[in-house]
């Protein structure tokens, strides 16, 4: 994860610097300070700190970049910087805006699955100072759904209902869970007492679904938290673009009823590790993009009798690509759609038979 702090003044950078001591060490922090700031900092000697004249000029790039924005500035500047940059919960960056002095830490921007909240307590916490936190759930001591989400690495599908399952929190104090998934005890989620977990066949007065297999028109007060559990096998051609890339896997995706949000990864074979149709499509999906040797993809095929396909082992001395590609990028998980050809490029999909697999450990905070 990376992370930006940006300050217009020398006494902001200052802040800046220590409030970066509250990031984990394996979090990457950038510095990024005012030109005419820098004249009269006495602390601008690291080698991660860039200048700028213009904040406008940075802003776009950082929105990009970057996981988490820290701005030491007044709030209203942030506002007028970002406003036309923001897209939705589940895209835009978590935005932190703190005051000169870091007495005050404010989470502006991606509360929840962004994690600004999240991150707001924690610095608080290791700064003594005060967190505004003004999200109505945090405020009554309520966990939200899309809290839970960025806790256990899940995504929420549609994202526009979850004001309307919010609010339903707020009135009732309680929201129905059904899940497709066996949760792992550990899950604190479990012992919520504002979440009724629900039986097998009490799946349509749930508010909070758990699937990878979202249903397409969901009733208005529903919210599918889509976990990570879709593991994309990928055999192209040499130049293939990522526009037909996405094509191909969309298409596997949208074939056994999935949500493309529900994939974790995309996997081929070494030969490929070059091929920017599959690392841009990655990045497009913010996924990572993992290659294996021929020997591996041949032991699984071997091993699981996958189907095999004699131009692809006479081009590359491997009996096939994306389906045993899609096994090994799973810990322990099992073929669902067998090999699918496209336009250049072929496509599998395995997924993890455990949730705990694919949703990794819980975060409480950051």
């Amino acid at each position: 994860m990376k992370v930006a702090l940006v300050a217009l003044t020398d006494r902001g950078m200052v802040t800046a610097q220590r409030m970066s001591e509250g990031f984990p060490n394996t979090v990457r922090r950038d510095f990024f300070i005012h030109d005419k700031a820098l004249a009269l900092s006495k602390n601008h000697t690291r080698n991660d700190t860039q200048i700028f004249h213009k904040l406008g000029d940075i802003v776009p790039n950082l929105w990009q970049e970057y996981s988490v924005l820290v701005f030491v500035m007044a709030t209203g500047i942030v506002v007028r910087q970002i406003a036309s940059l923001i897209e939705c919960k589940d895209h835009d960056p978590a935005v932190l805006v703190l005051d000169e002095a870091g007495k005050f830490i404010i989470p502006l921007l991606s509360g929840h699955l962004g994690g600004a909240n999240a991150w707001a307590n924690h610095l608080a916490s290791q700064s003594g100072a005060l967190a505004v936190i003004t999200t109505a759930t945090d405020g009554r001591g309520l966990v939200a759904p899309d809290e839970y989400a960025r806790r256990y690495h899940w995504q929420v599908e549609p994202i526009n209902h979850l004001p309307a399952v919010n609010r339903l929190l707020l009135e009732q104090g309680t929201l129905k869970v059904w899940s497709s998934y066996t949760l792992p005890p550990e899950y604190t989620w479990l012992n919520d007492e504002h979440y009724q977990f629900l039986s097998e066949d009490e799946k349509e007065k749930a508010n909070v679904i758990l699937s990878a297999f979202p249903d397409l028109n969901p009733k208005k007060d529903c919210v599918y938290l889509i976990p990570p559990v879709l593991r994309v096998g990928v055999g192209c051609r040499r130049g293939i673009s990522p526009n037909a890339v996405l094509e191909g896997i969309t298409a596997a995706v949208e074939q056994i009823g999935a949500s493309l949000k529900a994939v974790a990864g995309i996997y081929s074979i070494d030969l490929k590790s070059d091929e920017d149709g599959l690392i841009e499509t990655a990045r497009y999906l913010r996924v990572p993009f993992q290659t294996f040797r021929a020997e591996e993809l041949q032991s699984v095929i071997e091993q699981e009798q996958l189907s095999r396909s004699k131009f692809v082992s006479e081009k590359i001395g491997v009996d096939g690509v994306c389906e045993a590609a899609s096994l090994l990028g799973t810990q322990m998980g099992r073929l669902v759609l067998p090999k699918v050809k496209g336009q250049g490029v072929t496509v599998a999909i395995s997924m993890e038979n455990f949730l705990s697999w694919a949703s990794g450990p819980e975060i409480l905070t950051i």
